[in-house]
């Protein structure tokens, strides 16, 4: 089941990401291959909007039954990205999380990262690294707690 904010939900198709933001923390994901730091997300299946494709790749990737919220951008090949929660009371005390068994054939690691600390080199879409670190801040813009789903 895909978890949408119901006040911005959208039917727009495509690729699209999770933003997560936990205090001054963002959630990123390692990439087993390129060794390389990222934001959970990935490819639509073609049947779905981009928020579902967000929701599902999070889960794919991390096991988070996130709630997808609001469109922050896209990057220039249309990738979008959407403010995302975690359930419950997630706080930044805990820096790194499991990856889940089903998960660790591509991802290597689950943390919290200060998205103002990430070297361009380690982001693996380095063109990306500016754009992600605008959105963060516009995240607090859209920072309310899950409602819950219909």
């Amino acid at each position: 089941m895909c978890r949408v904010k119901e006040q911005t939900k959208e039917a727009t198709p495509g690729n699209a990401a999770c933003l997560i933001k936990i205090d001054k923390w963002l959630l990123t994901i390692g990439h087993r291959h390129s060794g390389k730091l990222d934001l959970p997300g990935g490819l639509s299946n073609g049947e779905e909007s981009a928020q579902c494709t967000a929701h599902r790749e999070t889960w794919e990737e991390t096991g988070f039954n996130v709630e997808v919220g609001a469109f922050l951008g896209e990057n220039e090949a249309g990738f979008r990205f959407y403010a995302c929660q975690l359930q419950d009371d997630f706080g930044s005390e805990m820096k790194t999380f499991p990856v889940p068994d089903w998960s660790r054939m591509e991802i290597s690691s689950i943390q919290l990262t200060d998205p103002f600390e990430i070297q361009i080199h380690d982001w693996r879409f380095e063109e990306e690294l500016l754009q992600i670190r605008a959105l963060f801040n516009r995240a607090d813009e859209t920072d309310e707690k899950p409602s819950d789903i219909e």
